[in-house]
């Protein structure tokens, strides 16, 4: 009911499933967007998720009916939403492809790959992720 944009910080969204066990579905970083689900099918999800920060976050919420009004009334803001839509797709893909058919070693790497480029912060001595994984 509700849309959610990440201004500042890292925030891991996740499903629990009915085995209990819980997922990972996406890492966000600033300007991701999350809970747009219901503006795409026109009502509520049967789908829960838990957005967990990572680091400290600043977010903007709205309503999905204002955003929905504002998408209706200026077509930048549509736009910006399907901008957010395709990077979360793409994140998804990458990571299909670095979890299929490759062993854990190269997994890993390919994992810490994304991370750095995603999260990874520049220093003297390389880069740094700065985030509490498991």
């Amino acid at each position: 009911e509700r849309v959610y944009l990440i201004r500042r910080g890292a925030v891991r969204l996740s499903r629990v499933y009915e085995s209990g066990e819980e997922i990972t579905v996406a890492l966000l970083r600033e300007n991701s967007f999350f809970g747009v689900l219901s503006l795409l099918t026109g009502h509520r999800s049967d789908r829960f998720y838990h957005a967990i920060a990572f680091t400290r976050v600043e977010m903007i919420t709205a309503p999905a009916s204002s955003v929905l009004r504002a998408i209706e009334e200026d077509a930048s803001v549509g736009l910006l939403l399907l901008q957010g839509l395709s990077s979360r797709i793409l994140q998804t893909e990458t990571m299909i492809e670095t979890l299929t058919h490759r062993d854990m070693s190269s997994r890993l790497v390919s994992f810490l790959m994304v991370l750095c480029r995603d999260f990874g912060v520049a220093g003297e001595k390389g880069i740094t992720i700065d985030l509490r994984l498991s």
